[in-house]
């Protein structure tokens, strides 16, 4: 039987100042965050520990890493279209870094680190999860969610063929033409007509279900996490997305 799409019940409160579709206007130019090393620690310094997506940590307790929050005023630190590979990915504040550093994609994605982490996102079918890639990761193997873990999770997850019966299981008829409509576009941009041709061979895929919404705008955390799928607390975000120039 063929699989059939059921909208991720997504918690409709935010747990940022943004919506999936309004973001703030940029206070302006910012400065790069620093990429130099911490001083090593105190001595009987004790890392913390890494845990499990099934325990239930504190939404107080449990932090995203700044360069893929979700930031009040701000957005995401990133510049990142999602119909493109994750290597496209770069800081807004730089223009030194075509792509970004080892240093920046080996950070922990989380404070305390996480063995695994869900993303969802507002009118998006599927939940997303990152766990760490593991010995052919090109910025190192760690038993924890890294920045790099998130960003090449996500490219994967949204390059996913949807079929045609997941197509015609969506019972919004608008919806379901806006995401043909995303596909149209998104094929219509690539300028070589034989890579262009391959995508659209290609059909539709579930990053078409972002539609116009393409930009990456960060993640913030759903306090509740998903019960539904039986996921705790501190271990569930959100992805926020925006049409192209907005911010």
């Amino acid at each position: 039987m063929p699989a059939r799409v059921r909208f991720v019940d997504v918690p409709a409160t935010p747990s940022s100042t943004y919506s999936d579709a309004t973001l703030a206007s940029s206070p302006g130019p910012m400065t790069p965050p620093a990429l130099i090393p911490s001083p090593l620690p105190a001595k009987g310094y004790r890392p913390s520990p890494t845990l499990s997506a099934t325990s239930a940590l504190p939404p107080s307790q449990v932090q995203m890493n700044k360069y893929l929050a979700c930031l009040p005023g701000v957005g995401s630190l990133l510049l990142w279209d999602l119909t493109q590979d994750c290597n496209t990915a770069r800081l807004r504040t730089s223009d030194s870094w075509p792509t970004l550093p080892f240093e920046v994609l080996a950070t922990p994605a989380t404070t305390p680190k996480l063995a695994s982490i869900t993303i969802v996102c507002g009118g998006f079918p599927w939940a997303i999860t990152v766990r760490p890639r593991g010995s052919d990761s090109p910025w190192g193997s760690t038993p924890y969610v890294t920045v790099g873990d998130v960003l090449f999770t996500l490219y994967r997850a949204l390059r996913l063929p949807v079929t045609d019966a997941e197509i015609s299981d969506v019972r919004d008829s608008a919806l379901r033409q806006r995401v043909k409509d995303a596909f149209a576009r998104r094929c219509n941009s690539i300028a070589d007509p034989a890579h262009r041709d391959v995508e659209i061979s290609k059909r539709i895929k579930r990053v078409d279900f972002l539609c116009d919404k393409r930009m990456f705008q960060g993640l913030s955390l759903v306090p509740e996490g998903l019960p539904s799928m039986g996921l705790q607390p501190g271990v569930v975000w959100r992805l926020h997305v925006s049409p192209p120039g907005a911010r």
